[in-house]
């Protein structure tokens, strides 16, 4: 239970749905939850934060405004924690990948990358 550790914690979500099934899981009515709907780019924040944490939906961020603007509203010592999870190799990895982007994508130019890798080598964040 992280408000057992805490005094605030500040939740942004894009969607509304989302919002509204955290506030049901066990402690998402805490008072200490403050819900925030709508894109992180834009959203009033309330820093500082000694601990910032995304997850999945990191991707579809515009990097180049999110990491600046989470890195200024982290405490000094501050921490940004990036929850990812690591999936099973699928059938699809390898050759048959191969052969479905050409067909399926929108994305034909697509490369698999590391997230923190990538975000270092852009100087987005360390």
């Amino acid at each position: 239970n992280l408000m057992e550790f805490v005094d605030r914690v500040d939740g942004v979500d894009f969607s509304e749905n989302m919002i509204e099934t955290a506030k049901i899981l066990p402690n998402g009515n805490h008072p200490g939850i403050n819900w925030i709907c709508g894109p992180v780019e834009e959203v009033l924040l309330s820093p500082p934060y000694a601990l910032i944490t995304t997850g999945q939906s990191l991707h579809w961020m515009d990097w180049e405004v999110v990491f600046p603007r989470l890195k200024e509203s982290l405490t000094r010592n501050g921490y940004l924690a990036i929850v990812g999870q690591k999936n099973s190799p699928m059938p699809w990895d390898g050759d048959l990948f191969k052969k479905i982007i050409p067909t399926y994508s929108t994305n034909q130019d697509f490369v698999p990358y590391n997230l923190v890798e990538e975000l270092e080598s852009r100087n987005l964040f360390h």
